[in-house]
Order: structure tokens, then C-alpha cells, then sequence
């Protein structure tokens, strides 16, 4: 829910002379902080329950665990926490009450403060066609491809901060390989120019120099990886495995010279066939270039695919055989996912924007068939949006087979001893 100016600037003054610190260091903590920052207040670090994370410094903040950072003396006022997590955000809010602390007297959602995220796709192309991804098959139903030029993109972020004054970031991708855009740099390079953090995705098989892009200054780096050799080729189709460790060891060299407080992670797609020795491969390599590591079972990522087939229409014979191969199978995951059909829908806050200026009602949505908002942002105000998405009947058929649910339950399931960052 969002909150009103008059209750956010009553928080204002929650903040003062309070140790001040955002729960999580990733996409939206990094915006949440500069934005703090911009409105004149100091942030005392950031807050993490990783292990793996804790100890690094970001924005010239550290990043602590809750015990350091939220263990006060009798008498002394409690720290304020802003909770920047967008799928642990009910786990971090039971630590922080764990730890002394009560709700919006001294924590708050960054959901509270900033009423939307926002993906801006750049690229409307990818060079791969994992068989996971609804680019794999049913050609005819894909949308249309090109790239967002970097002055559409001035425009689009001027739109979004004059509409939402609070974003402090940006997410650079959802079905398109960012590094294919040209222009890439000169987008990164834009929206720091108006303090707006940027993250990007990457499949990391493109052959381009990179060493443009990281000067720009992304915040925040992940690479997708499913295996190694035949079998990393094997589900990210079209790939290159020699490519894949070229551009990484490049990647590793660039942010330690040109931004070492970029964000960088690996996730690994886990199959029923690229668990044990490959999986080991991979986190030894990510040691060895200083890469955060994080394990995540692999799934249907596109919601179309899964939705028609719990309506009884089938999947695309692409789909049908990366089902076969899921570690955590799709069946028991929608399970997982009835059991939680009463909880939110956490993309609804999600405005995510193509390259062509469209607006889907929902990003985990591939075909554009039912699902386009807004033929253009620049011409559409946010509000006429948002009614257009609630009016969705792409949303109503989700959620009424708990569809909503399903990708965060493949994404907060545990991974063997993986402690996925929060």
C-alpha cells in the first residue's frame, strides 16, 4: 500500500537522530539508499542475512548482519530499518520483531515509500533460445523485436520520475538480452546521470566489448548459468560454454579495475542432470573471480506456457521437455503455490515497459496477446495504467489457478546449504 506525503514526512521525523538502515543491498536497497540520501539523510549501512554478502562495502556503506546492526544497549533508542527485499520481505520483518523491533515505529516496507518498481525491457531481441523460455518455441505469437534508443530512454525515465519521484532504480531487462542493445552505455550512463541505480541480467554470451558497458556503471550484474559444457549448452540453447567463461573472466577483471562496488552475481539454474560435480564446478569458479553464487531451481519461466497447460491446452514441445528435466517439478511446484494462493501478487507492482514503449499488465507474461496496458507510456499517465491493470482478465485466469504464486515459490524454496542473499 502507499503511503501519503503527510505520512511519509511523518516518517521523516521518525528518522531523526536514529541510526538509519536498509535491509537487503541489492536492486532496491541500492535505490532506496540514494534516494534516503538524496533527501539529506545518512544511512548507517546496509543489512543482510548472508553470510557471503556481510562484510562487503556498498556505496561506501557496510553491510552487516542483524545481530551487529540491530542489538541495542538498554536505554539507547532503536536503529530505523527500511526493508528493501522483494521476495523475504515477511521473513525479514519477523527477525526484526525477533530482534526488539515494531512495526512502522521502527521498520518499514520500501513498498510503503515507493509504490511501483519499474522494468524497462531495452531489448526486445535475445541471441539465445533456452528451452525453459517461451523464445524456444510458438514464433508466431512472439512479440515484436528492436531496441529502446538511449534518448526514448531519457524520455521514459523523465516520465517515470516526474509520475514517482521516489524510484532510485531500474531493472534493464525481463525477456531481452540487454548487452544486444548498442546503446546500452549510453542508457547506464543517462540514468546515473539522474542518480538512478540500474540492474541487468545477462546470459553473458554476446560478443561485444564490455568493458563500455561496466564503465558506465551498472549497479547490479547477474549471469545465468545452467551447467557446464554439453550440459550448460544443453538448457541454455544456442550458448557457447568457451564464451560463457571468456566473457566471465573478463567480466571478473573489468569490475575489479573500473567498478568494484558493482553488485555481481551467478544464478544457477539447477536441473535433475547439472546438480553434483557441475554445480560444484560453478561455485569454485565463482570463488575464484570473487562472484556472488546462488543456486535457484530452475523453472517454466514464462507464465504463459504454464497457465495454458493448467487450463488443459498443452505445452510447446520445448516446454514439455524442460519440464521433464526440472529438479523441482512443476506439478509439486503449483502445489507450493495453491498452498499460498491467499498471499500477494508481487509483480502487480510491477510496471514493466518494452523497448517499443508498450506496457504489459504483467511482466512473467511472454506473448502480448491479453496483455498489453498501454500502447505507449509516454503518451499514457500511470494512473490510466493501473486501471487498465486491474481490469486485466489475463490476471483474474492467474490467479485463479494460484499462478501468481508460482515463481516465488521456485524462488524462495532453499537450494542445499545455499543462503540466498535477503
Amino acid at each position: 500500500m502507499m503511503i501519503s506525503s503527510n505520512t511519509r514526512d511523518a516518517m521523516w521525523n521518525l528518522l531523526s537522530d536514529r541510526n538509519l538502515y536498509v535491509w537487503g543491498a541489492g536492486q532496491q536497497g541500492r535505490g532506496i539508499a540514494r534516494i534516503l540520501e538524496r533527501k539529506g539523510f545518512v544511512v548507517k549501512g546496509f543489512i543482510d542475512s548472508s553470510s557471503q554478502m556481510q562484510g562487503q562495502v556498498v556505496l561506501d556503506h557496510p553491510i552487516l548482519a542483524p545481530e551487529t546492526a540491530l542489538i541495542t544497549e538498554p536505554n539507547q533508542q532503536p536503529p530505523f530499518v527500511i526493508i528493501a527485499s522483494f521476495f523475504f520481505e515477511d521473513d525479514i520483518r519477523q527477525q526484526c520483531c525477533n530482534l526488539g523491533l515494531s512495526e512502522d515505529r521502527d521498520m518499514i516496507s520500501y513498498k510503503r515509500l515507493k509504490p511501483f518498481d519499474y522494468a524497462v525491457d531495452i531489448s526486445g531481441a535475445c541471441n539465445l533460445r533456452c528451452i525453459s523460455c517461451p523464445r524456444a518455441s510458438r514464433q508466431d505469437r512472439h512479440p515484436p523485436a528492436g531496441f529502446m534508443d538511449a534518448g526514448t530512454f531519457e524520455l521514459v525515465l523523465a516520465k517515470i520520475l516526474r509520475e514517482d519521484p521516489f524510484v532510485g532504480s531500474l531493472q534493464l531487462y525481463q525477456w531481452g538480452e540487454p548487452l544486444l542493445n548498442p546503446q546500452l552505455p549510453d542508457i547506464l550512463r543517462i540514468a546515473n546521470k539522474h542518480g538512478i541505480q540500474c540492474a541487468i541480467s545477462s546470459n553473458l554470451n554476446v560478443n561485444r566489448d564490455l568493458a563500455p558497458v561496466i564503465e558506465a556503471g551498472p549497479a547490479w550484474f547477474r549471469i545465468s548459468v545452467s551447467g557446464t559444457d554439453d550440459e550448460y549448452e544443453r538448457t541454455h540453447t544456442g550458448a557457447s560454454w568457451s564464451t560463457l567463461i571468456a566473457n566471465l573472466e573478463e567480466l571478473a577483471h573489468l569490475r575489479s579495475t573500473l567498478r568494484p562496488d558493482m553488485k555481481t552475481e551467478l544464478y544457477y539454474h539447477l536441473y535433475r542432470h547439472n546438480q553434483g560435480e557441475c554445480l560444484e564446478r560453478v561455485r569454485a569458479l565463482c570463488a575464484r573471480l570473487n562472484i556472488e553464487f546462488h543456486p535457484v531451481w530452475a523453472y517454466l519461466i514464462s507464465l504463459d506456457d504454464v497457465l495454458e497447460h493448467l487450463e488443459g491446452k498443452g505445452l510447446s514441445s520445448e516446454a514439455e521437455e524442460a519440464s521433464r528435466m526440472l529438479a523441482l517439478d512443476l506439478e509439486r511446484g503449483m502445489e507450493m503455490a495453491r498452498s499460498e494462493a491467499q498471499k500477494e501478487c508481487l509483480v502487480e507492482r510491477c510496471i514493466h515497459i518494452n523497448w517499443n514503449l508498450t506496457v504489459s499488465h504483467c511482466m512473467m507474461f511472454f506473448y502480448p496477446q491479453d496483455n498489453i496496458a498501454a500502447e505507449n507510456f509516454l503518451a499514457t499517465p500511470l494512473e490510466e495504467i493501473q486501471n487498465a491493470r486491474m481490469a486485466c482478465r489475463l490476471c483474474r485466469r492467474c490467479r485463479a489457478q494460484a499462478l501468481h504464486r508460482y515463481c516465488s515459490v521456485y524462488t524462495t524454496e532453499r537450494v542445499l546449504k545455499n543462503q540466498e542473499a535477503r
